[in-house]
């Protein structure tokens, strides 16, 4: 063998043996960086996952005391506070990486008894009070918390022992999902979830609902596949079955776009897309509140939403919550109401709610009022500094839809809104606009 030969045998050992040292040190950064990366989303879906079980906890209490105490001022303080957890109890549900089946069930009865809370709590400040049916149901609610406490309570001593979130989050791809499985407590049929009269501020709620808002026509899942992929086509688009048997038939899909994933819910009956939402997140405020009413109104468009227009937004915690209504000749009709939420860091839409759209939306024939807004504005309190005046339909109490003249109002620093019956100017509700750390409230 010639000195050349051997020299290059040589330089070729040299650099294979740095190529191997080279590839284990690249191999070793990348395992400590997909742990790290694992590691870090494993604590914020474990904070998500503490705080909802905190809500939950304190949602409990607050109604076994709301049903001994029998003095009306202590019964509005616990159901004030019910109110409260239930939205933070619906923020930790929104970021927690659950399947759709889970998500749905879990969030729907958190708003639901958020909403019936609201109610009493009206009938309280009104001087009706709560009637025994109405503590039954707080029986029957506070039963089915007492569950879903226990459950919370034994997944989270199952985490503080190693339970491993990330770990358990399995591919879009696999219709199973272990994490969103210890979660199946949320609708077992063992649990009794009332059905509630109400389901929030302006959102026409009976214990006997009818689906107005579609025709009977329905769509194939090739239909429903498409309009998916046409609308949500930078996602990794999967179907998982279908949903039959409840208020609506549904198809049902799981998203994927690099590590965020999401679940979409499309109504059989016409197309319509009822739900939807990401579990991205979002740690700035690039985009301010108007930007995202646009940006949520021109994807309602997209969606088939016409003649949209936003009513009431908040920021909370990088997110813009923005409810938005059908108008028809300046009328807000706010029945036919669809929620989305908006991320202030980049402008994506990563959620939206469109269930009330899709059981109130119908042509109103009678939308001329009686009365005018002047005659409607001798009725408000005259300390109150008109600063914007509306004709709108709302929901009337549990049953029906009034129109009504609305008058955003100001006093004392604070922001009310009075309803005015167009028909007979009688004054239906106020509403004060509550500022709180985690956003404003309508209360």
């Amino acid at each position: 063998m010639t000195k050349s030969s051997k020299i290059a045998i040589t330089i070729c050992s040299v650099l294979t043996a740095l190529a191997i040292i080279l590839a284990t040190i690249l191999s070793v950064s990348f395992n400590n960086e997909t742990k790290n990366y694992k590691s870090q989303l494993n604590s914020v879906y474990q904070s998500d996952f503490y705080t909802l079980t905190d809500a939950v906890n304190n949602i409990e209490t607050n109604l076994s005391k709301t049903l001994v105490t029998q003095n009306s001022n202590i019964q509005e303080k616990y159901l004030t506070e019910i109110c409260s957890l239930c939205k933070i109890a619906q923020n930790s549900l929104s970021s927690l990486p659950l399947n759709h089946q889970s998500l749905t069930n879990t969030y729907k009865f958190v708003n639901q008894l958020g909403g019936y809370c609201y109610v009493l709590n009206e009938n309280i400040l009104s001087l009706k009070g709560i009637t025994e049916d109405d503590l039954a149901q707080l029986e029957k609610l506070h039963k089915s918390s007492q569950q879903i406490k226990s459950d919370l309570n034994d997944l989270a001593n199952l985490i503080n022992s190693g339970y491993y979130i990330v770990e358990n989050i399995s591919d879009p791809k696999i219709k199973t999902n272990n994490f969103s499985d210890e979660f199946n407590f949320m609708y077992d049929e063992t649990i009794e979830y009332p059905s509630l009269i109400y389901d929030g501020p302006f959102s026409d709620s009976t214990e006997h609902k009818q689906v107005k808002g579609l025709s009977e026509k329905e769509v194939t899942k090739t239909e429903a596949e498409l309009k998916v992929k046409q609308c949500f086509g930078d996602f990794e688009i999967n179907f998982v079955g279908e949903s039959l048997g409840g208020d609506f038939d549904t198809y049902n899909f799981e998203l994927k776009k690099g590590d965020i994933t999401g679940y979409i819910q499309t109504a059989k009956r016409d197309n319509l897309v009822l739900q939807f939402a990401t579990d991205e997140q979002s740690s700035s405020h690039n985009k301010n509140i108007y930007e995202c009413e646009i940006l949520a109104k021109n994807f309602l468009n997209k969606l088939g939403f016409n003649n949209i227009a936003p009513v009431w937004s908040t920021a909370e915690g990088g997110f813009v919550y923005c409810n938005l209504t059908f108008k028809t000749n300046d009328v807000i009709i706010y029945p036919d109401m669809i929620k989305v939420k908006i991320s202030q860091e980049n402008g994506n839409i990563v959620g939206l709610e469109a269930r009330s759209w899709a059981f109130n939306h119908v042509d109103r024939a009678d939308l001329s009022p009686l009365i005018s807004s002047e005659q409607a504005k001798q009725k408000i309190n005259q300390k109150l500094d008109v600063l914007d005046t509306n004709l709108c339909v709302i929901p009337d109490e549990y049953l029906g839809e009034k129109l009504a003249w609305e008058f955003k109002c100001i006093y004392d620093e604070a922001i009310y809104y009075d309803y005015i019956d167009a028909k007979t100017g009688e004054e239906i509700k106020v509403l004060k606009v509550i500022q709180t750390d985690n956003g404003n409230l309508l209360m």
